[in-house]
């Protein structure tokens, strides 16, 4: 991933995070929500880390580089349909399971910012997965139509 990518999603993450825990002081002093979704919201966030982790472990074993002439060491990238995982019911599984993430954590904050926040990022990602779903679709011919960009069977 390039440096300027990671710089810049690193800085969103801290943003967030900032404003969560800014968030939750806010609402220290306000009485505790009658429904307690610690527990489960910790679950969901673990279901969502583990599956985003794992996604992200088969596309790094995908990413391979043809090399070039003169030994340079440069090269050009030789893209491939991801297989293993949930890639054989959606082109981006790792989103779907940031959003399960996200939602895990908005259930533990228990705040309208984290709720919204989870929201937003779900809006984001799911605009993502579409536009990754047709860029496979313009670069592979053999692209199985059954593939759904977010969520399986569905989107």
């Amino acid at each position: 991933m390039a440096r300027d990518t990671v710089l810049t999603i690193s800085i969103s993450y801290v943003l967030v995070a900032t404003g969560m825990i800014y968030a939750q002081h806010l609402t220290s002093c306000l009485p505790d929500p009658p429904l307690d979704l610690l527990y489960p919201g910790v679950l969901v966030f673990a279901v969502g880390l583990a599956g985003n982790f794992y996604h992200h472990c088969l596309l790094s074993q995908l990413r391979t580089t043809k090399q070039g002439g003169g030994g340079g060491g440069g090269g050009e990238k030789a893209y491939k349909i991801p297989t293993g995982g949930l890639f054989g019911l959606v082109t981006c599984p790792h989103y779907l399971f940031e959003i399960i993430g996200f939602f895990g954590f908005a259930m533990i904050a228990q705040t309208v910012h984290a709720l919204a926040v989870a929201a937003g990022t779900a809006a984001y990602l799911a605009g993502r997965s579409c536009a990754t779903r047709r860029w496979y679709e313009s670069k592979f011919e053999d692209f199985p139509e059954n593939i759904k960009a977010l969520v399986p069977y569905v989107l």
